[in-house]
């Protein structure tokens, strides 16, 4: 691809990704998100005493702080002025989060294969277009910001795996990763991935200092909020329900894993259907809007219908992330495939956390159970997108032929994908 048509299409797909993030986080409304009313009631608290919030005053006091400390200042500061509503612009902070991982993703993609630009434009137009980081990005939420952070320190760990380490770019990493399990406990599997490659990279080479500096600066900051959880709640990974006391094996039946109405996610993706059965249910809840909390009316009661167009507009949404979900899975084997192949520390980060984001997702959502499918919503995976949008994009270009024809067809493609999501992704 032409450097002028590169950066033009770089520069198309981030501007509109930003129109797109930033328009809906104006027009949703803040108390549709996910535990939108407990998250302000936390943001109050620490904007306004300073402190942590007990149980009782908040749902998500599990939670670590440090965007809540982030939305609660702005939060202030709106009230003062009298803007209204005062959530406003921690939903801001989370489309411009999201904005920030489609950049972080790009330079990932970049630094791990310069010269492929069909391959960043494709894993950027992934991720700009991935409908759970859309719905995340206008919500009065931290995992934005969480999942911005991680992918910022998987950046800078992977420079330091390719052009070798610094004391600077090894502490930067581990410190953008603190910040990242101090936003989401979804950033600790990242943490450990990034730590399990550099380690395995160092030990090879007898230089463990990078990996020990990134370790300790990751530890130093979630050190205070993890012996509070511990002291406070009995537990520095507390959670804001208690584990059922059968063994973990036995919390969730059959039905669970197996999925038995896998197929209805093509004809009816919403609540209540295949409730608690994880491939469906966390199919639907990514590509399109399981739990009917964007641009819908909420749930009817059991004896009434949803209108038709709620339904058929994520119906099509089945169909569009049928091809990029099977081209992820497949781009994150050939990514750990390539790695041992050649090698690479480098490379095996990216499918190192996603596959540490999935563990640590499947037993959350099998220790956790429950009757509302609470825990097993598709953004808890977002931290896995960079992995999944970048192997998709590999696969994607490791087979398309090249050519100047087939640069723009695929560009084509692109925006037909974008041009069929439209309807649902805009408000």
């Amino acid at each position: 691809m032409r450097t002028d048509r590169y950066r033009l299409a770089v520069g198309g797909v981030l501007g509109a990704q930003a129109a797109l993030l930033l328009w809906n986080a104006w027009h949703y409304s803040w108390l549709r998100g996910y535990d939108a009313y407990a998250n302000d009631r936390y943001a109050a608290v620490v904007a306004g005493q300073y402190r942590l919030p007990s149980a009782e005053e908040s749902g998500v006091w599990h939670t670590p702080p440090l965007w809540f400390a982030a939305a609660g200042a702005l939060r202030r500061a709106s009230t003062a002025l009298g803007w209204a509503p005062a959530q406003r612009p921690g939903q801001l902070l989370a489309a411009a989060a999201g904005i920030a991982i489609a950049v972080l993703v790009l330079l990932l993609a970049r630094e791990l294969w310069p010269e492929r630009h069909l391959l960043h434009v494709t894993a950027l137009g992934l991720v700009a277009l991935c409908p759970a980081l859309v719905r995340a990005s206008a919500m009065y939420h931290p995992e934005t910001l969480a999942v911005a952070l991680a992918t910022a320190g998987v950046l800078v760990a992977v420079r330091g795996l390719r052009r070798g380490w610094t004391p600077w770019s090894a502490v930067g990493a581990g410190a953008l990763l603190g910040l990242a399990a101090l936003t989401r406990g979804w950033a600790l599997p990242v943490l450990a991935a990034v730590a399990l490659a550099a380690t395995v990279d160092a030990w090879t080479r007898r230089k463990l200092a990078a990996p020990a500096l990134l370790v300790l600066t990751a530890v130093a900051l979630q050190l205070p909020w993890l012996v509070n959880q511990q002291l406070a709640h009995d537990s520095a990974l507390a959670f804001n329900r208690p584990a059922p006391e059968e063994s973990i094996l036995a919390r969730r039946p059959a039905s669970f894993y197996l999925g038995p109405r896998t197929l209805r996610v093509f004809d009816h993706p919403v609540t209540p259907l295949f409730r608690n059965e994880l491939v469906p249910h966390l199919y639907a809840d990514w590509w399109g809007d399981w739990a009917l909390t964007w641009n819908s009316p909420p749930p009817p009661a059991p004896s009434e219908l949803l209108p038709s167009y709620v339904v058929s507009d994520r119906v099509r949404q089945m169909f569009v992330g049928f091809v990029p979900s099977v081209l992820a899975l497949a781009g994150v084997l050939a990514l750990g495939a390539v790695a041992v192949a050649r090698r690479s520390a480098a490379l095996a980060v990216l499918p190192l956390t996603a596959a540490a984001v999935a563990v640590a997702y499947l037993v959350f959502a099998v220790a956790y159970p429950s009757t509302d499918g609470d825990t097993i919503k598709g953004t808890y995976l977002l931290a896995a997108l960079p992995a999944g949008a970048i192997g998709a994009a590999f696969v994607v270009d490791a087979l398309w032929p090249h050519g100047r024809a087939w640069s723009a067809a695929l560009v084509g493609a692109l925006t037909l994908f974008a041009a069929v999501q439209l309807p649902f992704l805009v408000l």
